[in-house]
């Protein structure tokens, strides 16, 4: 099996998108400070139930928590805890663990908050994991919810790697507005055949933090992990800070 593909990471607005090293497409955009305007309503107050075989996990340092099914596993982001994860995977499967350790800083480095991905054999067959990224970003002034969206639509729509329409609708997470986005991107993999990914993305906005949830899996996988998505979206909850 190749090396699995790299996972999402986020990009600076103002970086076009054929500057951005690969091989992981853009999946997460947020805008620069100087594009943010009007102030966000406070969320309302919300109850989150953890679906039945799910875990968990809470960053309240970043002031959010997520679940995903108990079966997904988490990779630490703090560089010695991910040494050792990335120890214990490289048992069983070295090149997994060679593929995220090279994308690990590169995620970190770019706002990465949280990272999640499926071990299911079944998903990787074509040498992609389906997987899970929080990116976080955080401002000196409030953020206007339209503006935060309208610039992230505007990036996807000059993003080269896009292959499908944009699909992007309003709904809600933990209390707050969210737009839901998906399109597909193709991967170009130096040891094998492209690979076209479907993502999902809800962009929300909490205070001054903007926070953007990145889901991607085959496409031919993406009927079965649609209600997965959904139901980590709705898992969200703003805490700590």
């Amino acid at each position: 099996m190749c090396p699995l593909a790299a996972f999402a990471y986020r990009a600076a607005l103002m970086l076009a998108p054929e500057a951005v090293p690969g091989p992981a497409p853009i999946f997460t955009i947020v805008p620069v400070v100087g594009d943010l305007g009007l102030a966000t309503p406070a969320p309302t107050s919300v109850v989150v139930v953890v679906p039945h075989g799910w875990s968990e996990y809470a960053a309240p340092e970043n002031g959010f928590a997520i679940s995903v099914p108990t079966t997904w596993q988490r990779l630490p982001l703090r560089a010695q805890e991910l040494q050792t994860a990335l120890g214990t995977i490289r048992q069983a499967n070295p090149e997994l663990a060679e593929a995220l350790g090279e994308n690990a800083e590169t995620l970190i480095h770019n706002g990465v908050k949280f990272w999640a991905f499926d071990l299911n054999p079944e998903t990787q067959q074509a040498g992609f994991a389906t997987n899970v990224t929080v990116t976080r970003q955080t401002f000196s002034n409030p953020v206007s919810f339209d503006t935060f969206v309208a610039v992230n639509l505007n990036q996807l729509n000059a993003l080269t790697t896009r292959n499908s329409d944009i699909v992007n609708e309003r709904t809600s997470i933990a209390g707050q507005a969210t737009e839901r986005v998906r399109y597909l991107v193709t991967l170009n993999r130096d040891s094998a055949e492209p690979l076209t990914v479907s993502i999902t993305q809800y962009l929300v906005v909490n205070g001054r933090s903007a926070y953007v949830l990145t889901y991607a899996t085959r496409t031919d996988m993406q009927d079965k992990y649609r209600a997965v998505f959904e139901q980590s979206a709705a898992s969200l909850r703003f805490i700590g800070q």
